[in-house]
């Protein structure tokens, strides 16, 4: 339940995100940092600051209500005269800079509504994909997130990082901007126990270390919501049947850079994909579901019209890859294999993995939305981000290390997890309440100082 606080209402941006991207992964950490922010305020304004062309409405239910949260992309297209173009917003925070008189304030904010929000809001959270602030996907996701961080930064809003990944950075130019941002947070959190570390040497000697805290990843407290369309009623009567479920999270991302080889993997992932369900069919009373957790414009055409005309787009989302493998073992193995088709978001989606006795993802919020609701799971890592995050809930030997193992070193891996998964999970049916009481609690231990009337400390 929420935590009862004062009347006050409290304006917060969420900069970065949008429910739009098609990453079911990303929607759980937007819809996770409204939850907490609506903890411990309930009657808290939220608007994201994030990607998209147009502005939008959405409506979330939590804690059994209502919670209306507006949209409003922050644009960095050709059309720069456009209001919400970062460099309008850019240099209205310099003239406010200059000019620091009450009406001029108040004059630019009427004339722009995208400013206004700023201006307005009592405190900035930040998110950054989860895993963005690193160049690992390269220098224009990087720059584009650190130039809204530094938007905020220009209008003196405070910031605070919520849990995410710090690094790895492979340029110089990168690890400059990133210390400037972290030296400017208030409170910087990091998702694992080595990004504690992380976030301090980003600091550096002449920073304060004090305010870079622990809390996991705020995808763990998305709500699962049964689908009320679709194939659910199948996959329900299979448990109902006794069938032994094992969800298989295949990548797109993983799956279209098998052959450049971008993150340095010792596997072939399209092979051991399909190693992967031969040895799941040797367990008895076994079926296996394959699950889509980016889905793919041909599949989601409520995402942005923009993201139709990328080129790659298609071929790295989830939706593609299980296709593709159920194509070539469907026939192998009939009544055994089954795929999500259609529409479900990221809470239905969710819903129907917590349908699974087992689960193997190669994207971590896949396996987050497993391990969350006490299935154990095997994350097929590609980056160190699966370590921290399975380390910080006591199960990071579940973590198959695709940078360290091949094939074989995967599969027997695997196999070691099935073995030992139900004590897996009794630990985590131990450890999961007092995991989501830290998240949902994460302002009211960040040490902030009174804003607006409404107290930010413990």
């Amino acid at each position: 339940m929420p935590i009862e606080q004062s009347d006050t209402k409290v304006s917060i941006c969420l900069l970065g995100p949008s429910f739009d991207t098609g990453n079911l992964g990303v929607n759980a950490l937007v819809e996770g940092s409204i939850k907490v922010i609506v903890s411990r305020w309930p009657n808290a304004r939220v608007t994201l600051l994030g990607s998209g062309r147009e502005d939008c409405e959405y409506r979330l239910e939590l804690f059994g209500r209502e919670i209306r949260v507006k949209s409003l992309p922050i644009r960095f297209c050709k059309n720069i005269f456009l209001s919400n173009h970062f460099i309008v917003l850019f240099l209205y925070g310099l003239l406010l800079k200059v000019f620091r008189f009450r009406g001029m304030r108040r004059r630019f904010a009427n004339r722009n509504s995208y400013l206004k929000t700023i201006l307005e809001a009592d405190l900035v959270a930040d998110i950054t994909g989860g895993d963005s602030f690193s160049d690992i996907y390269g220098m224009r996701r990087f720059v584009i997130g650190f130039l809204r961080k530094w938007l905020i930064k220009i209008f003196g809003k405070k910031l605070v990082l919520l849990p995410q990944t710090y690094g790895p950075f492979s340029r110089l130019v990168t690890k400059i901007l990133a210390r400037h941002i972290v030296n400017y947070a208030a409170v910087v959190y990091s998702r694992d126990k080595k990004g504690v570390d992380d976030a301090r040497a980003i600091l550096g000697a002449g920073g304060s270390n004090g305010k870079v805290k622990f809390v996991p990843d705020v995808g763990f407290l998305l709500d699962p919501r049964r689908p009320s369309h679709g194939d659910i009623d199948e996959l329900e009567n299979l448990k109902v049947a006794g069938r032994t479920l094992v969800g298989l999270n295949i990548s797109g991302l993983l799956s279209c850079c098998a052959e450049e080889n971008v993150f340095n993997l010792k596997i072939e992932y399209p092979a051991l994909v399909i190693s992967m369900v031969e040895l799941l069919m040797k367990l008895e009373n076994t079926v296996v579901l394959l699950v889509p957790h980016v889905v793919s414009m041909e599949e989601d055409d409520a995402s942005p019209a923009e993201n139709r005309s990328k080129k790659g787009y298609r071929e790295q989302s989830d939706t593609v890859a299980c296709r593709r493998c159920y194509e070539q073992v469907v026939e192998k193995y009939p009544g055994r294999i089954f795929m999500v088709r259609g529409r479900y978001n990221h809470n239905e989606t969710k819903y129907i993995i917590g349908l699974c006795d087992f689960f193997i993802g190669s994207r971590m919020h896949a396996c987050i939305a497993a391990l969350s609701q006490c299935v154990p799971a095997v994350g097929v890592a590609y980056s160190g981000k699966f370590h921290g995050v399975f380390e910080s809930i006591g199960v990071a030997d579940c973590v198959a290390d695709a940078r360290e193992f091949d094939n074989a070193g995967i599969l027997d891996q695997v196999q070691a997890v099935i073995a030992r998964k139900e004590g897996l999970s009794r630990h985590l049916e131990d450890v999961m309440p007092e995991i989501k009481s830290d998240i949902l609690n994460l302002f009211n231990v960040c040490g902030l100082e009174r804003l607006e009337g409404v107290d930010l400390g413990a």
